[in-house]
């Protein structure tokens, strides 16, 4: 085994789905053998009643704060407005009120759509770095009466909506998109019966939805069981707070976090780590 390619012999499943060719290339070179099973895939909603509901209250000054959670969403949030309402008008209300990114791809769309970014919420970037970048600003370190319109990604996040709820604020849903499984379930099933035979050495999460469309279709193949037994004899890396919490609710301990969540990082720390557990 080469010091520049400390993977070489060990296989690598990756459940990404949208990075799935730039996390496989990243896993080669450091000499691992990289198998993708992509787990989900973003699916606009039909309906944009929740988006032309925040817009109408936004023009009408009833908005307070606006929490871009994704660069995905805030970019379908405007394109969406964009379909129905002048750009001007859209800039200038959402100029006028306290915007929040909870991470560099939220911002890195507000930054080109020149949206002033209020409050920058700090890595890891969960929901628990949200509430104390709220509670510290003092423009929003208190909620009471404020209606807080939150870029929802995928499913509510139920903690978040809580404890936002519990700090007074009146919470304005706008869901723009929701997570589903592939189209094409094949490359994930096998994915999961390379875990099941014991080919893959290492297993990388890199979202809380992967591990729940992961065990979905695990039901597909075998069970929910056999595949936390499987997982217990591979290295589990996971991207991150939020995901690790999510493989915990299904009996899987996480033998691996980056100190960083971000995905180079992520796959380089493991490089580092991998070959030492297994020495």
């Amino acid at each position: 085994m080469t010091s520049s390619e400390p993977l070489t012999n060990f296989t690598a499943l990756a459940f990404e789905s949208r990075r799935a060719d730039t996390t496989a290339k990243l896993l080669q070179r450091q000499g691992a053998h990289p198998i993708s099973a992509p787990s989900m895939q973003e699916v606009p909603l039909e309906n944009h009643t929740a988006v032309f509901t925040f817009a109408e209250q936004l023009f009408a000054g009833e908005v307070d704060i606006l929490l871009c959670m994704t660069g995905v969403g805030t970019d379908m949030l405007v394109k969406t407005m964009k379909t129905k309402y002048d750009w001007e008008k859209i800039h200038e209300a959402l100029s006028g009120i306290i915007v929040l990114s909870r991470g560099p791809k939220p911002a890195k769309v507000l930054r080109k759509l020149k949206i002033p970014i209020d409050i920058k919420v700090p890595e890891p970037n969960t929901w628990k770095e949200l509430l104390e970048a709220l509670d510290s600003n003092e423009q929003t370190a208190n909620l009471g009466g404020k209606t807080v319109a939150i870029q929802e990604y995928g499913e509510p996040n139920e903690e978040l909506n809580e404890e936002l709820k519990k700090r007074g604020a009146k919470l304005l849903q706008t869901s723009i998109y929701r997570w589903a499984l592939p189209d094409d379930l094949e490359p994930l099933k096998e994915g999961i019966r390379a875990i099941l035979d014991g080919k893959a050495d290492v297993v990388l999460f890199t979202s809380k939805t992967q591990v729940t469309h992961a065990m979905k279709v695990a039901d597909m193949v075998a069970t929910k069981e056999k595949l936390r037994e499987a997982l217990e004899h591979v290295f589990v890396a996971s991207i991150g707070p939020v995901c690790s919490g999510g493989l915990r609710s299904h009996g899987i301990e996480p033998d691996f976090e980056p100190s960083r969540p971000k995905l180079a990082i992520f796959i380089n720390e493991i490089a580092e780590e991998l070959p030492k557990r297994m020495n």
